[in-house]
């Protein structure tokens, strides 16, 4: 599932510069919503090259698709003064500038391909996808749009993590799928393009908050590529009528990603670029499903779900390109105060927690054909967050979420399909005020404080998101 996580899946940016600065969906940032209703691991068509390749050997002849979705996403982020969170008081005159509501409302989309053909029991594809993708642009604080003292603070209270920010994972797959009678195994291997950019405030002196004068901004810019995998398998336990699925889908790198690129710094009218590193670990999922058609009535149901291993993502760190990411206890005698760097941490520019947790999503959904050529469809879903309340952060925000989708598939020709849907994903609130951690110094696993390069601005807040997601598919089957 993972609709659409950092979307926040439809729409989820990223990125670390002084801080991290994106956009999330549910449980981190995952925007794997292409296909829509027919995008899962009991589908057949040739998304299952991504979401279970073993579903293949279960398809028909030869397939192309393509799968587009447009999303309107819609998030708000109101922070008040929290001083049990380190959290720093507005200046007199310049009320506002560090808190009250931040919102978005961005719409942006994409679209995946993939193609499948038979070759006897062996069938081969190939596809392009987006399984993680997104954007955000921050509304301005329009009392300080014309403010000569403080300029800075007309991009709002959230840009010390994000003003602008994008993060978009491409995935090419090859893939193979072989049937034995009611057994069908599969099998990918995915070549990954990794981009983040993001765009925030910054100070000369690593702090957030409002101040005349010492107001910059941060760039990051890098781009790596990496490799994984997939597999998965479908059974069928009565033919054409009852399969189980069941796949899996290892991190993009197998581990920690290092996405190389550019840091730019602009500080009091001056512009300072230096190379960097970005590193972080995004999950691995496991997918599980059961596919119902029974015999003699014009209907299909559908049960499956996913579970995501965000535990992996612990930090996001940004390091001078050939530098190791490691922060020292505030206790060793090399170590200097708080936003300041030291000889054994080199080059470590910003070191970000996350800290997120595991995550679970469960869908059920339902095909009715009102004849061959029209099918019509609806479904539903849960699905947790990842993201605890000590990291919660406006750059990659989350909450437990319910959607709803409807939608139809329909025949055009013997060989052409066409497929329109909407779902709508809604996220519960969320309230961390004076529970967030970013604006405090960590403990590391000795019990022994740390001294990070970067702290972050408190993140406290009430967190309100919705996302809206219009998929359209066309499919040609030979």
């Amino acid at each position: 599932m993972n609709s659409l996580r950092f979307c926040a899946a439809g729409a989820m940016a990223l990125s670390v510069i002084g801080t991290c600065a994106g956009t999330a969906k549910a449980a981190g940032f995952a925007s794997q919503q292409f296909g829509g209703e027919q995008g899962t691991v009991v589908a057949t068509n040739p998304t299952a090259l991504y979401y279970n390749p073993g579903a293949l050997g279960f398809s028909q002849g030869t397939a192309f698709g393509t799968y587009g979705s447009l999303a309107v996403r819609h998030a708000t982020w109101t922070h008040p003064y929290s001083p049990t969170s380190g959290d720093v008081a507005d200046p007199a005159d310049a009320q506002g500038a560090d808190t009250g509501e931040a919102k978005l409302l961005n719409v942006f989309g994409g679209a995946s391909v993939a193609g499948t053909t038979h070759i006897g029991n062996l069938v081969l594809g190939l596809g392009f996808f987006a399984p993680f993708y997104g954007i955000s642009h921050w509304g301005k604080n329009d009392a300080f749009t014309n403010s000569a003292k403080y300029p800075g603070a007309a991009d709002g209270p959230q840009r010390w993590f994000s003003i602008d920010g994008k993060m978009e994972i491409l995935y090419f797959t090859g893939g193979a799928a072989y049937r034995l009678g009611p057994l069908s195994l599969g099998a990918t291997f995915n070549f990954i393009s990794s981009t983040v950019s993001v765009l925030q405030g910054k100070t000369a002196s690593g702090s957030f908050v409002t101040i005349q004068g010492s107001e910059g901004r941060a760039f990051l810019d890098a781009h790596g590529f990496d490799a994984s995998f997939g597999a998965g398998a479908m059974l069928q336990i009565i033919p054409d009528q009852l399969f189980l699925a069941g796949a899996y889908q290892a991190q993009p790198g197998l581990g920690q990603q290092s996405l190389n690129g550019t840091s730019s710094q602009t500080l009091f009218g001056q512009t300072k670029p230096f190379p960097v590193t970005f590193t972080q670990s995004l999950p691995d999922v496991f997918r599980a499903g059961v596919k119902v058609r029974p015999k003699g009535i014009p209907w299909e149901f559908r049960v499956f779900g996913d579970y995501t291993r965000w535990s992996k993502m612990q930090a996001q760190c940004v390091v001078l390109q050939g530098d190791p990411c490691s922060v020292v206890p505030i206790t060793a005698p090399e170590a200097q105060m708080p936003g300041a760097q030291n000889s054994t941490q080199g080059g470590v520019q910003s070191y970000v927690r996350r800290d997120w947790n595991n995550t679970y999503g469960v869908r059920v959904g339902a095909s009715f054909w009102v004849k061959p050529e029209v099918e019509l469809f609806l479904g539903g879903g849960y699905e947790t967050a990842a993201v605890p309340d000590s990291t919660l952060a406006p750059d990659l925000f989350d909450a437990n979420n319910i959607l709803v989708a409807g939608g139809g598939r329909f025949a055009l020709t013997d060989a052409l399909y066409v497929t329109a849907a909407y779902t709508q994903i809604q996220y519960f609130n969320r309230d961390n005020t004076g529970k967030s951690t970013l604006n405090t110094l960590p403990v590391g696993p000795n019990g022994v404080q740390l001294n990070l390069p970067t702290l972050e601005m408190d993140g406290g807040g009430k967190y309100t998101q919705w996302i809206g997601v219009f998929t359209g598919n066309i499919e040609a089957m030979f």
